[in-house]
């Protein structure tokens, strides 16, 4: 079993969509048996420094990673992100 992550920048670009509430409602679509959602902090180096960038890292626990990739496909077009980031490690889990 892994463990995916998928980091989903909030910052649209000067778009006007809620990235916040796509991410849930994506989250929601593909990965209806259970997800966590975590608010975090991502930080990269932009043209003008050091930038900030609120992000939810959604986690989710999966033998595959098929709807990881559509779930991030769907939201980098939707809310003008240059990348989506996806991470997996391998991990043992129990439901008690």
């Amino acid at each position: 079993m892994q463990l995916i992550s998928i980091y989903c920048g909030l910052n649209t670009n000067g778009h006007d969509v809620d990235a916040r509430a796509i991410a849930l409602e994506l989250a929601a679509k593909w990965l209806p048996f259970g997800h966590t959602i975590i608010e975090a902090t991502g930080r990269w180096q932009g043209d003008v420094g050091t930038i900030d960038e609120p992000t939810l890292i959604i986690q989710v626990f999966s033998g595959r990673d098929s709807e990881a990739r559509a779930l991030a496909g769907e939201y980098k077009n939707r809310c003008f992100q240059e990348s989506v980031l996806i991470t997996r490690q391998e991990a043992e889990a129990d439901f008690v």
